[in-house]
C-alpha cells in the first residue's frame, strides 16, 4: 500500500514533485488515484472497505507535476479490488469508489 512517510497525525514533509509511485494491479488487485481539493493539501486521506471493515489505510496528498500542470494527488498503489469509502476527515464519510481488478480507478474528492 502507498503510505505517507511521516507519522499519521503529523504534517507532511513537503511536495513529491518527482517521487515515483509503484502501481501494482493484477488478479484481485487494483489501484486508486484521488484528486483531492485544495483543503487536503499537506494532509493524508484515509479509505476503508465499504463492506463494513472498520480498518483504514492512508496515504499522503502530494502536489505532482506533469508536463501540462501541477495537481494534488493521493495514490493507493495496490488494493484488493472492491468498493471503498473515502473519508473526508476522521468522522465524515465521503464518496464510495470502486477499485477494479487489474486497473486503476480515478476520482475527485472535495
Amino acid at each position: 500500500m502507498a503510505k505517507a512517510t511521516q507519522e499519521h497525525h503529523g504534517g507532511l514533509a513537503g511536495a513529491a514533485r518527482s517521487a515515483s509511485v509503484t502501481i501494482n494491479v493484477g488478479p484481485g488487485r487494483g489501484a486508486l488515484v484521488l484528486y483531492p481539493s485544495e483543503r487536503f493539501r499537506d494532509r493524508e486521506i484515509e479509505i476503508s472497505r465499504a463492506d463494513g471493515d472498520a480498518s483504514r489505510v492512508h496515504t499522503g496528498v502530494h502536489d505532482r507535476t506533469t508536463h501540462e500542470r501541477s495537481l494534488l494527488t493521493a495514490i493507493f498503489g495496490s488494493l484488493p479490488a472492491g468498493d471503498y469509502v473515502v473519508w473526508k476527515d476522521a468522522s465524515t464519510r465521503g464518496p464510495v469508489v470502486t477499485v477494479p481488478e487489474g486497473a486503476v480507478a480515478e476520482s475527485s474528492i472535495d
